[in-house]
């Protein structure tokens, strides 16, 4: 649990007993995160979201480029934008993902999570998500 401490309690703490304190001097944080999953619209994630699932159109995708995993593991990478017409984000797409997925595709996302990567909010699609195009710019796909 997050608490917020005021400035008159903090300045008076190395001399308070612990014993003695009163909780009417806490109030709670005004930023807690959401743990559970949410359908949201991206104008609504913030940095509190964790878990959200969208529905949004590929609107852009980066050429594959090759990484390694924190433990040396070679890994393919493409960065996709998705928008849903309130806003934009970026979808990182691994292996697989990449060639799965195409400019133009609706998909759907399920318990995608939010995370800060250089300053910019995207959705991440790990082992307990999916990635579904459920209206492709070619030709019917399945389940990611």
């Amino acid at each position: 649990m997050q608490i917020h401490l005021s400035q008159k309690l903090l300045k008076y703490l190395p001399e308070v007993d612990p014993t003695t304190f009163t909780f009417s001097e806490f109030t709670l944080a005004s930023k807690t995160e959401t743990l559970e999953t949410s359908d949201a619209q991206i104008k609504d994630i913030e940095t509190g979201v964790k878990w959200v699932n969208l529905i949004a159109r590929v609107v852009g995708k980066s050429d594959p480029r090759n990484v390694f995993s924190r433990f040396g593991d070679p890994l393919a990478l493409s960065i996709a934008t998705i928008s849903d017409g309130t806003g934009s984000m970026r979808l990182p797409l691994w292996n697989a993902q990449i060639d799965r997925v195409s400019i133009g595709d609706t998909v759907q996302i399920e318990n995608g999570r939010v995370r800060t990567f250089r300053g910019e909010l995207q959705v991440t699609v790990g082992r307990n998500s999916k990635l579904e195009v459920i209206r492709s710019n070619q030709h019917s796909r399945g389940v990611l």
